[in-house]
């Protein structure tokens, strides 16, 4: 950032220079960048994201063509300088989420026989004989007002508390929307992977990645055991937070999209990716029955500056191990997954099929 700062004062007058430093110097209104600036003892001389477009910031600057052009060349001087060809700053990635078989909950077909339920140590068993207990932990739990309390509170926990706080402060994005089971998020491509995990594990209930929250029981609460805990935000309440159980599953459209392409193109391939792909993904192939309940899929389309797109598909329990895997594998010096991957696209098709029965191999 002092680079590009030094070189807008060689090729700039001095009143372009102040402008750039007036534009620039403002908060990004994300809290976790504002906060890492915030904590910075040379904040007064930081510079916010609007730096790396060369667009906005000759908007902002009040540029003629000329200098934009020269505006340009400058920024990307600096970013190969810092990044290479390889700037992050290029992409960002939407995400769009919502809860598979959410009616099957509202009606009651998702709940269980009441031993599921029931803390049998906590039941007055007098006057009760056997033969009319073990029938009543046989039978089906019955969607009644509590039950619905119950849920309406494990969607307004997940999508005013979790979901917040999940994408702003433990992550570098933006929430859109929250409402329910339903998401959408603008995020950096650097955050992705663990704001996926995250918000996965959130919904289901399951162990926080990052250690935040304890999940016990099934409800996620603040983490206060935790030495090197940061103190509890103020809107995540102390008490246990709900979710949907650990059999919820979250079917998710992801688009990485280069910093050319135009939204209205992002948003038509994400509402395509969520709704009509990741919702079909069943066992590994596109099923077409919507009345599959097995959904529980992630689609992943990549859209170039030049139009061109690539699509990926993954079931949603595959998402953390194969996490964990391209991590391992950076361990290794000069280690590169790519050609691994382009010959196991290449070959294994020839001498596997996907079956019925699951068996991959002949």
């Amino acid at each position: 950032m002092n680079d590009l700062n030094r070189e807008i004062i060689n090729e700039f007058n001095r009143e372009s220079h102040d402008l750039f430093y007036s534009r620039t110097r403002r908060p990004f209104h994300v809290k976790r960048a504002d906060a890492a600036l915030n904590a910075n003892t040379d904040y007064g001389n930081g510079y916010n994201g609007v730096m790396f477009s060369a667009k906005w910031l000759a908007e902002d600057m009040n540029l003629n063509s000329s200098e934009t052009t020269e505006l340009r060349s400058l920024i990307d001087k600096t970013q190969k300088k810092h990044f290479g060809d390889n700037n992050p700053a290029d992409w960002w990635v939407l995400v769009l989420g919502d809860g598979d078989g959410m009616g099957n909950y509202v009606n009651g077909r998702k709940l269980k026989s009441y031993q599921n339920y029931i803390i049998e140590d906590l039941v007055n068993r007098e006057g009760i004989d056997n033969e009319t207990w073990e029938s009543l932990k046989r039978t089906r739990k019955r969607m009644g007002p509590a039950t619905h309390v119950g849920l309406n509170r494990a969607l307004l926990d997940f999508s005013n508390r979790i979901v917040n706080y999940i994408t702003e402060e433990r992550c570098c994005g933006k929430v859109i929307y929250s409402g329910g089971d339903d998401v959408m998020a603008a995020l950096p491509l650097a955050d992705l992977p663990r704001y996926l995990i995250s918000l996965r594990s959130a919904w289901c209930g399951g162990i926080d990645p990052e250690g935040e929250f304890n999940s016990s029981g099934g409800y996620w609460q603040w983490n206060n055991e935790n030495p090197n805990q940061t103190p509890r935000p103020d809107d995540i309440p102390q008490r246990p937070l709900f979710t949907m159980g650990e059999e919820a599953t979250m079917s998710l459209g992801i688009v990485i999209a280069h910093k050319s392409v135009p939204l209205p193109t992002v948003l038509e391939k994400i509402w395509d990716a969520e709704k009509e792909r990741a919702k079909k993904l069943i066992g590994g192939r596109i099923s077409e029955d919507e009345s599959i309940p097995d959904k529980d899929g992630l689609c992943f389309r990549v859209i170039y500056g030049s139009g061109n797109t690539l699509e990926a598909f993954m079931k949603g329990h595959l998402l953390e191990g194969w996490w964990n895997f391209i991590n391992e594998s950076q361990k290794y010096e000069n280690f590169d997954l790519s050609p691994v991957l382009y010959r196991l696209a290449e070959e294994l098709p020839r001498r596997a099929e996907v079956t019925e029965s699951d068996e991959l191999f002949h």
